[in-house]
């Protein structure tokens, strides 16, 4: 049985043929998606240049395996939960000790695949995953006059 047609309004089926024309809108969506991101970023956090940088490096360090790049950009000291028990890294070095066991492959995934233009955003940083990894802006003084995006956040996925 054939399905009933209904004839079309001329300004709908206009508005029909111009939709159906565009080849794709996937580029424009994920342009849109990465102005939003920068949009809430600058509304909640600072400069969207400042963290995007950030994102795209911690990313392409991690997804790369370069960990001396990849501990560079975390703000410390930072506490992370290895199997259960909290660890606190003071700096660089003692991360990249760890490295192996702080960035499982769970994590190396979760940031790898993170599309910048659906990260969450909220007043507390930018996330990666379902919170596995955060990135927020830390005061460079102590009157917080000016503050940088470090990763500030990075929790054990088991």
């Amino acid at each position: 049985m054939p399905l009933p047609t209904f004839p079309l309004r001329p300004a709908l089926l206009a508005i029909f043929l111009l939709v159906s024309s565009i080849p794709s809108v996937g580029i424009d969506a994920a342009r849109a998606d990465e102005a939003e991101t920068n949009r809430q970023i600058e509304t909640l956090l600072g400069d969207p240049a400042d963290y995007k940088e950030l994102f795209y490096a911690f990313q392409s360090a991690v997804a790369e395996g370069k960990a001396e790049i990849a501990v560079s950009l975390v703000s410390y000291p930072i506490t992370i939960s290895i199997g259960g028990e909290d660890a606190t890294f003071e700096d660089e070095g003692q991360l990249l000790e760890s490295y192996n066991d702080v960035f499982t492959d769970k994590i190396v995934n979760i940031v790898s695949n993170q599309d910048y233009g659906s990260a969450f955003v909220n007043s507390e940083g930018l996330m990666f995953g379902d919170g596995e990894v955060w990135i927020s802006g830390v005061c460079d003084d102590s009157a917080c006059s000016s503050s940088l995006p470090r990763v500030i956040t990075i929790q054990s996925v088991d």
